[in-house]
């Protein structure tokens, strides 16, 4: 199994596709492609030489991941490659088509994996689309997991733990890894693709979560992410993992880098998150203006985020905000607005991007039935390549879309409340080299 693309921990998708098939009975190997290089991976898939490969990637990452799944078959023209992840979800006959893999897994891997590997009948695997006859099929059926318990723990034996290192920007304690805790968001965001794990909200019992940290501070971790959509989305349920990570006297730290809404959580959670070893929450905020939100379908008001901000820095949490520019109706107003808002909230840390529709996506739909939509080679929609050359934004002008996003930048970061605070926490934490430095890699002039 593969994964193209640039992380700094173990990526928890092919540590759980590995689990699924350990736990079927399958010999596994996982190559890394953000720690090796294309010829030790060929190198790898020789010496091994399986009878499958799986490719999990995302759409910057597809046209990177067509190309080796050629590679692969150049390798051994009789090993059979499947591809999973958000892109191969969004459009599986795309990926049948300008490719060399063979079977696409749509949405949750976790069992059809272990089914096309065990030589069912593709016909009779649900949600799965691959080729017959010269033509592209996708099998009906497909069901999202309801008992998320039944799931495989993630196969961390097959990856060098200590040898990845998460930046201090974003993690206090390395080596850091990610767990999954829940699947789905109910939430309807237009620019959030949900093909993978829908808007059905579907949990692990608490002390399967509880477990499966322990199990990760054994198997060498010494933080933790959350990586659900929606860790609070029960907040009730939020607060029995804390209870069951105090009661058993599990110390470690942990933070919710996926994001959490403003408007599922409260303050009694968030001191129980501070007990039990969170030291930092990240909302995504979007935007500080009103008319924005209702627009992104956000569900969330203005006053709802500065609620939740002020209760988690009362409950001793630091704060981060995730922050778009270019979404539909923005205009020079909005920016502005969210660049004040931004600056009000006083958080501990903020990142804007300048919004890229991706494909599967409302917004993406949206355009495209304008005819705004520019470019369609796939390895530019990231957020480094320039978003006016992928489509043309209905209400405003990208130079100043761009102009707003580095004054973003300018704005908060030179606040001097900010960088004092920010010294302060650097002296204390052990960091305050490491935020030098990426303060200075940053070209604020621009």
């Amino acid at each position: 199994m593969i994964k193209p693309g640039g992380i700094y921990s173990p990526p928890l998708g092919l540590a759980a596709i590995a689990g699924a098939l350990d736990s079927a009975g399958h010999s596994v190997r996982v190559a890394d492609l953000n720690r090796i290089d294309e010829k030790s991976f060929v190198d790898e898939i020789t010496a091994f030489g399986p009878e499958y490969v799986g490719i999990g990637f995302n759409t910057p990452l597809a046209e990177e991941a067509f190309r080796l799944s050629r590679l692969i078959k150049a390798v051994g023209k009789d090993i059979i490659v499947v591809a999973g992840g958000v892109h191969p979800s969004s459009m599986p006959g795309e990926v049948l088509k300008e490719s060399s893999i063979d079977i696409v897994c749509i949405g949750e891997a976790d069992f059809s994996i272990t089914e096309i590997v065990a030589g069912k009948p593709l016909e009779s695997i649900p949600g799965i689309a691959y080729r017959k006859n010269g033509a592209h099929r996708i099998s009906p059926g497909k069901q999202f997991i309801q008992d998320l318990d039944r799931l495989a723990y993630p196969a961390w034996k097959h990856f060098d733990i200590k040898s990845y290192k998460t930046t201090r920007l974003l993690t206090r304690n390395n080596p850091t890894g990610w767990i999954e805790t829940s699947r789905g968001c109910p939430y309807g965001c237009i620019y959030c693709n949900k093909t993978v794990f829908g808007r059905t909200f579907r949990v692990k019992s608490t002390s399967r979560v509880v477990d499966e940290i322990q199990y990760m501070l054994k198997s060498g971790f010494r933080e933790i992410h959350i990586a659900d959509d929606c860790f609070t989305a029960d907040i009730n349920r939020a607060k029995d993992i804390c209870r069951e990570i105090l009661r058993r006297g599990v110390v470690f730290d942990w933070a919710t880098v996926t994001g959490i809404r403003a408007d599922r959580v409260d303050r009694e959670l968030l001191l129980l998150m501070r007990r039990a070893g969170c030291y930092r929450v990240y909302f995504g905020i979007e935007t500080g203006s009103e008319d924005i939100l209702r627009i992104i379908n956000k569900g969330e008001t203005l006053e709802d985020i500065r609620r939740a901000v002020a209760m988690s820095k009362k409950a001793g949490l630091e704060t981060f905000g995730f922050f778009m520019l270019a979404l539909p109706g923005e205009t020079e107003k909005t920016m502005q607005e969210t660049i004040d808002f931004a600056k009000e909230l006083k958080l501990d840390m903020a990142k804007i991007a300048i919004t890229i529709p991706l494909p599967a996506t409302e917004y993406y739909e949206q355009l495209k039935k304008q005819g705004r939509i520019k470019e369609t080679k796939w390895s530019k929609y990231n957020l480094y390549f320039p978003a006016r050359e992928l489509f043309d934004h209905p209400t405003v002008d990208w130079d100043v879309v761009e102009a707003y996003n580095r004054k973003f930048y300018r704005t908060f970061y030179f606040d001097p409340r900010f960088i004092l605070k920010r010294l302060i926490k650097g002296i204390r934490y052990g960091h305050i080299l490491t935020d030098i430095s990426s303060f200075l890699q940053i070209k604020w002039w621009e």
